[in-house]
């Protein structure tokens, strides 16, 4: 029978070498994505035939215990593992965030299901030489914004980010949240907080990149993600909006140092029904939205 763990920083170690061999290209399926997010939807993990099984509470929808598509090297078997849990618990069978490429394990086992999804999840992904090289009249409105940046702060710089400016992004992150009242804001943003903060307390632990963006010594901006297979993630990034095109500034800085060789495309994650958000994914022209399914078995 599986065993479930809350998942907590410490297992990061354990399960990195079980992300990083999974080609799933959602947000879902890093260490930035899986452990920000693992109070939120109280994600716990079990280990299972060398395959890591993940469950969480997804408040979003009728059914609230789902799992997503084990990870490792025996799929169906574990699958099988779940169906035994979920009988044994007197659970509904139900995974979350399938894509289209990892639906067949779930087609060829369950001929009875039901599958549904909703916009609001669904990755943005770009062609990482499109957000380096801003090219063509579809991105003109960024290189302006840019370019009024670069003329309006001639002392800027960027750095990545290291053990050495990690204070300082911490202190500006902490003025820039100063003024806000999270206690009003909704679950979600209270979240991303909290979790930002903790990312920027453990940056060693987490294991991610980062850059950040100075005018004279002041930082205005700073971004941090993952790369994986051939997608760089960018899983928070936060900024000044007093200093004008910032976040065209440090979007573009931050593609052009992490995309390395082999990386072919940037995930900047989903827009959760922010209509503002949207918008601002929407206007860099994403290459695809990648489409995250709830698979329930009747």
């Amino acid at each position: 029978m599986l065993e479930f763990s809350r998942l907590t920083l410490s297992d990061i170690d354990k399960l990195r070498p079980y992300i990083l061999q999974e080609k799933n290209c959602t947000c879902d399926y890093t260490i930035g994505g899986l452990v920000m997010w693992r109070d939120f939807y109280s994600t716990e993990y079990a280990i299972c035939d060398n395959s890591v099984i993940l469950k969480s509470k997804d408040t979003y929808n009728d059914v609230t215990t789902m799992f997503s598509l084990p990870i490792g090297e025996n799929i169906h078997r574990c699958i099988e593992e779940i169906v035994r849990y979920c009988r044994s618990h007197d659970l509904p069978v139900a995974f979350n965030t399938i894509t289209d490429e990892s639906l067949e394990p779930l087609l060829s086992t369950f001929e009875k299901h039901e599958l549904y999804t909703n916009e609001n999840w669904s990755d943005y992904i770009y062609r990482a030489e499109d957000l380096v090289k801003l090219e063509g009249r579809k991105y003109s409105n960024k290189r302006n914004h840019i370019n009024q940046f670069k003329r309006a702060y001639e002392n800027y710089a960027y750095e990545e980010i290291n053990n050495e400016n990690l204070p300082q992004i911490r202190n500006f992150y902490e003025e820039l949240c100063s003024d806000i009242d999270f206690s009003s804001k909704m679950a979600m943003e209270q979240e991303d907080h909290i979790k930002t903060i903790e990312v920027l307390e453990n940056y060693d632990v987490y294991g991610m990149s980062g850059g950040m963006l100075r005018v004279g010594d002041s930082v205005v901006a700073f971004s941090i993600g993952e790369a994986k297979n051939d997608i760089l993630f960018v899983h928070t990034e936060k900024a000044d909006m007093r200093y004008k095109g910032v976040y065209q500034m440090i979007n573009n800085e931050f593609a052009k140092h992490f995309v390395t060789d082999g990386i072919e495309f940037i995930n900047r994650e989903e827009d959760v029904g922010d209509m503002g958000l949207r918008a601002s994914k929407q206007s860099y022209h994403p290459y695809k939205l990648a489409k995250k399914y709830v698979f329930i078995v009747r």
